[in-house]
């Protein structure tokens, strides 16, 4: 009998510890939904025990929809998670993102942008002081002065994406819209980044490098989620297989050796170096080399994919609208007589073109998510109500601007709300900021006016040069999973020479 002594109070301790772990588990649930700060924000009791289902949504990429429909159900506060908030209102954007001298900034969430390998943040992640420098360096790339210098270099690949889509289309062949978009956006970004052409346009296919970009999307969820619990991620740092870590250093490096040959080589083009370097040497914002890899490889994707996204959503979008299409064209083939006409200065006073390119930001942001920040210590009052610190806020894209509270008629694509229809003067326009809010916005608007003028000068050329068609595959393309940016399907449209050219 005494043999089974050792075994009786193993089991006794067994026992014990399960039922603290469940008498904790128990404990830590009723603090949840009775007397944490959070308790009394909207949203699933579920939600406020445990994040387990809002990982569920976003490793199944749908998310964005989930985050909407709770929107939908609870207002426009929503907690999501035990220290999540995700918002609606206007007003969030200001105490979300706004700064204000003398006042804590709310940090970027650690978890929503993984560190380059070389270990110095890029733009989106640096310090606040490093975020000012090296906008400050970055800034004159983007700027006016810039984008003129820049037009030849945008009007060059145009001209080939006009050429190629002919091609792919003769005998009514369908063109396969996103690839050959994203081949567009990505060449002119790398020649502006690095200064040297992938070719991808002209060879109509991927290059590994670029197709790992895409490939890397898929593992937000799982590089989130490690990225969010502090052991998971010390466990994975320690254990990270050897294969996903010659991944990513083989991916950083590439665009590393581009930045360090284009120094080294040297260019006359006014891409992205000439225009720092020149701007840097009369100033105090200087870049190490290191800042100018990690930003050149963020640059690459934000710069690149978002404005092909969007553009075959505009696409789409107005192919579904036939009333919308047949306006736009004749708006664009009524202001210019040849292609050589479309140019940055003349695309950019075609109201309705402009208003159509907003609409499809609302519509089908290319970045759907929200941008998560971080109370800082001491709190912080969002929309009247203090939240303690530590809470994770944003203001969710998507469900924003798919809310009826914001705008009349959110589910439908209605480009005449932009331009003083009465129908939708009550619109909270202020709502809309696909590019961001704040001082950490997409390079403020530099980079909102060079992402415009090339999504303008594309939509205006593609619409002056052919007539278009939705393929019977396409129909209900924009029924999209996304993993923080969009999972696009095929996109194939038929394509004929516009009938105002014949």
């Amino acid at each position: 009998m005494s043999d089974l002594f050792p075994l009786v109070s193993l089991f006794d301790l067994a026992l014990a510890l399960i039922s603290a772990v469940l008498a904790y588990q128990f404990a830590s649930s009723v603090h949840a939904i009775t007397f944490h700060p959070l308790a009394s924000v909207p949203g699933p009791k579920l939600c406020a025990i445990s994040r387990l289902p809002y990982w569920v949504a976003y490793f199944r990429g749908v998310d964005v929809y989930w985050l909407n429909r709770l929107h939908q159900r609870y207002g426009p506060v929503v907690r999501f998670g035990p220290t999540d908030l995700s918002y609606t209102a206007a007003e969030a954007w200001q105490d979300i993102h706004g700064y204000a001298k003398g006042q804590l900034e709310n940090p970027k969430a650690p978890e929503f942008s993984v560190q380059p390998v070389n270990g110095v943040p890029s733009m989106l992640t640096a310090t606040f002081e490093d975020h000012a420098r090296v906008r400050k360096a970055f800034s004159p790339a983007f700027s006016e002065r810039a984008l003129k210098a820049q037009e030849p270099l945008f009007r060059k690949y145009l001209d080939i994406l006009i050429r190629k889509i002919g091609e792919l289309g003769k005998g009514q062949q369908p063109v396969e819209m996103t690839r050959i978009l994203n081949f567009t956006t990505f060449d002119i970004m790398a020649e502006l980044c690095f200064g040297y052409p992938l070719g991808l346009l002209e060879k109509n296919k991927f290059s590994p490098w670029v197709a790992s970009v895409f490939k890397g999307v898929k593992m937000l969820p799982i590089v989130s989620m490690i990225c969010y619990y502090p052991l998971l991620n010390a466990l994975f740092t320690r254990f990270e297989p050897k294969s996903v870590t010659e991944q990513r250093v083989t991916h950083c490096k590439h665009s590393a050796d581009r930045v360090d040959q284009r120094l080294r080589e040297g260019s006359n083009q006014p891409d992205v170096w000439t225009l720092v370097s020149e701007d840097t040497e009369k100033s105090d914002a200087k870049l190490s080399l290191k800042e100018m890899h990690s930003n050149a490889e963020l640059f690459m994707l934000a710069g690149s994919e978002t404005t092909a996204t969007l553009l075959s959503g505009v696409m789409y979008l107005l192919l579904k609208d036939a009333a919308a299409m047949l306006r736009l064209s004749q708006e664009v083939r009524e202001s210019f007589r040849n292609e050589e006409e479309i140019t940055f200065a003349g695309v950019s006073t075609l109201p309705y073109l402009n208003a159509c390119l907003k609409e499809a930001l609302r519509v089908y942001p290319p970045v759907p998510i929200g941008s998560p920040r971080v109370v800082p210590e001491g709190g912080k009052s969002i929309l009247g109500r203090w939240v303690p610190p530590e809470t994770r806020v944003a203001v969710h894209h998507y469900s924003t601007y798919h809310s009826e509270a914001n705008f009349k008629d959110a589910e439908s694509f209605v480009p005449d709300r932009w331009l003083g229809d009465p129908r939708y003067a009550d619109d909270d326009q202020i709502a809309h900021a696909p590019f961001g809010w704040g001082h950490r916005n997409c390079l403020g608007q530099n980079v909102f006016s060079m992402a415009m003028h090339e999504m303008r000068l594309i939509l205006a050329r593609l619409i002056f040069a052919y007539d278009w068609q939705l393929c019977e595959e396409s129909r209900n393309w924009l029924e999209q999973k996304a993993y923080a940016l969009w999972q696009k399907e095929r996109f194939t449209l038929h394509v004929r020479t516009s009938s105002h050219l014949h």
